[in-house]
């Protein structure tokens, strides 16, 4: 779900913000590594120097995916619930999914990322996949609509924009968009201007305890949702969502820190919060909740084996090019679950054609 979401949160950026994804200042660094390299400048090798921007882009490498000549596999999965009111939470379905992800530096220390991603949605009594779910909210069986993106695609630099990243001592939170606003804008909106372009350095608030590393991470939107309303009165919870994710790392130390080894295992908790998902069809309901899931992420044996076992037999029977490597580094399109949707799904009004953009 990281995956998706990262993707996401691109469609707030300008071109030139758009090549990079997470960053932020490094306020929690001290005392892991040695002195910090020049700015601008990329480590050469040696020991793992946390203060310095380029090492955090290849410490971030190796836990996210790999920086090895071919991409590893990651799953996660967890539960989804629903809140409404001072209601107490109530489970509606499950969800799993894997990324195929590889990484490759460049000689000024900033990295590009190449993958496939997908997420689905599981019967929490059997664990199978969901086709059509019955939606105990409005009575109506929904078809169920996975997120598949076969391209995923960017880079990440060891500088990003002042007013959209930053840590604390504790965490490394990414806030994107100003949507809410900004909505005078219409369906013409297209992100936050007026950037001050500075920059402060891919510096993350690494932990060590033991024999682990540990990083807990945020990510916060609110963008334009490409599942626009008068396009999708039923699916769409309007014309901004603000959805979330909240992780927290644990990696084995000594393989963050061996340059020889070209990624680290990872395991993460995981927890997302979201408008309706626009599958659920919730647009025209008088329900006021959100979503919330509480899972897990890992990257353990970095092969198939680490793809939930329904994901990756519906993939090896209907998807088997999700499987396979990509084969180039070429630039692709942003996705989302909602693009996603709002591109596989027709409107349900026939007569909406998508905006033009200014």
């Amino acid at each position: 779900m990281f995956l998706e979401s990262m993707q996401l949160g691109l469609e707030s950026f300008s071109r030139r913000q758009a090549l990079g994804m997470l960053g932020g200042i490094g306020l929690g660094a001290a005392g892991l590594g040695e002195a910090s390299a020049a700015p601008g400048e990329a480590t050469p090798g040696g020991p793992l120097n946390l203060r310095d921007p380029a090492d955090n882009v290849y410490a971030w490498c190796k836990t996210w995916g790999t920086l090895g000549d071919t991409p590893v596999f990651g799953g996660h999965e967890g539960v989804f619930y629903a809140v409404i009111g001072d209601k107490r939470a109530i489970p509606l379905f499950g969800y799993v999914g894997f990324g195929s992800l590889q990484f490759r530096m460049r000689p000024d220390g900033d990295a590009d990322y190449r993958g496939k991603d997908a997420t689905f949605y599981t019967d929490l009594r059997t664990g199978k996949l969901l086709e059509t779910w019955d939606n105990p909210f409005t009575g109506e069986r929904v078809k169920v609509v996975p997120y598949i993106n076969d391209r995923v695609r960017t880079t990440m630099p060891r500088y990003y924009p002042v007013e959209r990243f930053y840590t604390d001592a504790y965490r490394w939170q990414t806030a994107i968009g100003n949507a809410a606003s900004r909505t005078e804008q219409g369906d013409n909106y297209r992100g936050d201007v007026g950037e001050s372009g500075k920059t402060v350095p891919f510096v993350l608030p690494w932990r060590r305890v033991g024999d682990t590393y540990l990083l807990s991470w945020d990510w916060m939107l609110e963008i334009v949702n490409p599942v626009n309303p008068d396009g999708w009165p039923y699916s769409s919870t309007g014309r901004v969502i603000n959805p979330s994710e909240h992780f927290t790392f644990f990696v084995p130390a000594k393989e963050l820190e061996d340059r020889g080894r070209p990624w680290a295992t990872m395991t993460a908790g995981f927890f997302r919060q979201t408008p309706w998902l626009p599958w659920m069809r919730m647009g025209k309901s008088d329900v006021k909740g959100r979503l919330f899931a509480n899972s897990h992420s890992y990257k353990i044996t970095g092969t198939r084996g680490n793809i939930p076992i329904p994901v990756r037999e519906y993939l090896e029977k209907n998807r088997p090019d999700m499987l396979e490597w990509p084969t180039d580094w070429d630039p692709a399109p942003i996705g989302s679950t909602w693009g996603y949707y709002a591109k596989v799904v027709p409107p349900e009004n026939p007569g909406w054609k998508p905006p033009v953009r200014k």
